[in-house]
This record gives structure tokens, sequence and C-alpha cells, in this order.
């Protein structure tokens, strides 16, 4: 059985006219990447964890830059049309809001924008650093639970601020939650309230206090509603 990621993935390919194009940022061992069924494939990660060139005789028609996302992006830039993309590289909410708009660069009105581990489980899954926010976890409640999502849960109040025309919600059943982003007229009723009277951004106050308060504004929905939700607004998908 497919993992959780490769499963949503390949059910928004399918309802995708053919050929169909597909990017992960963040492949690592490419356990989710060598799952996707689509007809080209794009893999990016400073370092992969996998035999690369038996990878490319595998697959041929699938390509592997070894190179940051950011030197991707710079390097290939709008070269190609992505249909899906999936973000699960750098776990901070700087770095993947970045490969956030590069991504929308190289996406078209009909594109997926999956973005990986939106919504923490705890206080601890929320700390920057990994590795501490497990140790954190061990030393004050005793648990083993190597759980961990970063601070990404900082992308989506910054994509209902500063994008109106895209649309988003977040999958919270059957695998680990993660947001859907496509361009729609439909927006979700929702207010984060991050961008202040002046102008500026109040991205500091954004702890898990604040997530607790506002997780009801990621338009949270289970899995197969959130998946129907994006072809049937996408009109079957078809580019």
């Amino acid at each position: 059985m497919s993992n959780h990621s490769a499963r949503r993935i390949n059910t928004l390919l399918d309802a995708m006219s053919k050929p169909t194009r597909y990017l992960e940022i963040g492949v690592e061992t490419g356990q989710t990447f060598f799952e996707v069924s689509a007809a080209f494939k794009t893999a990016v990660d400073p370092k992969f964890i996998f035999d690369l060139e038996e990878a490319r005789e595998k697959d041929p028609t699938s390509e592997y830059h070894q190179v940051t996302s950011d030197n991707y992006f710079q390097e290939h830039g709008e070269s190609k049309q992505f249909d899906l993309v999936f973000l699960d590289g750098l776990h901070t909410w700087d770095q993947t809001y970045r490969d956030f708009c590069n991504s929308l660069l190289i996406t078209h009105e009909r594109s997926v924008i999956v973005l990986d581990d939106i919504f923490p489980s705890d206080v601890f899954s929320c700390n920057r650093d990994q590795l501490e926010g497990v140790m954190m976890r061990q030393f004050m409640t005793g648990s083993p639970s190597n759980a961990w999502h970063g601070d990404t849960y900082k992308v989506i109040p910054l994509i209902q601020a500063f994008h109106p025309t895209l649309s988003y919600c977040t999958i919270i059943s059957d695998g680990n939650p993660q947001a859907l982003v496509w361009r729609s007229t439909h927006l979700p009723e929702s207010d984060f309230g991050i961008v202040m009277e002046d102008g500026g951004l109040n991205l500091a106050s954004l702890d898990y206090l604040w997530f607790l308060r506002n997780q009801s504004n990621y338009n949270l929905m289970n899995e197969s509603d959130a998946i129907a939700t994006v072809i049937t607004s996408l009109g079957s998908a078809h580019v």
C-alpha cells in the first residue's frame, strides 16, 4: 500500500489531463517520489539518500537535481510548468514560503501545491530544530515520540494574507496533516489577522498558543473531502 503522501498525490494526478508533470522538493530517501505516478517527474534535494545512478537507469524520464531548492529555482526558473508540486523540504516557515512562492512561478492555473507537515501535533513538534524538539518532548513528558513538523504552519496565514487568488484546505485524517493549495475564486472564510494596521507583520506572535486559537482557519477537512473539493474547484483539473 502506498504511503499517504503518494496516495493523495496520485489521486490528484489521476484527475488531471495527461501527460502530467510532478515536482518534489525534499526527496531524501525517495519514499514518496518513487511511488508517485506521473509522466514526467523531477526530484530536488541537497543530498539524495538512495543510489542515484540506479534510479536514473530505472526511470530515464525522471530528473534528479542534487541541489538546494533555492539553487534549483534559480537555475531552472520557469523552464517547465508543473501540474503538482510537493513541498517537503526544510521545515522552517521562511524556507517553505520561499519554495512556495517560487513554485507559483512554475505552475499554471489548474496546478496544485501540496505542503507537508503544516499542522503541528504539539508544542514540541513546531520547534524549528528537530533534534531539540524531540529531546525537549522526551525530557518534559517522557514521550519517546519523534513527531516533528517545524514551524511550517506559519505559511498558511501568509498565503491567506498575501495571495488573495489562492485557496487552501488542510487534510487532518488518514495520515500526516498536509495542506492543498490551488488557484480559485472560492476562498476559505478565514482571517488570521497577521497584518497590523501599519502594514507590518506580527509573525513573532505566531507561537503554538496562537496556532491552537486559529487552527479552525486552516480549513480542516478529511482526506476524501479535501481532494474532492480541489478537483471540483478546478473543474476536474483539466489543463
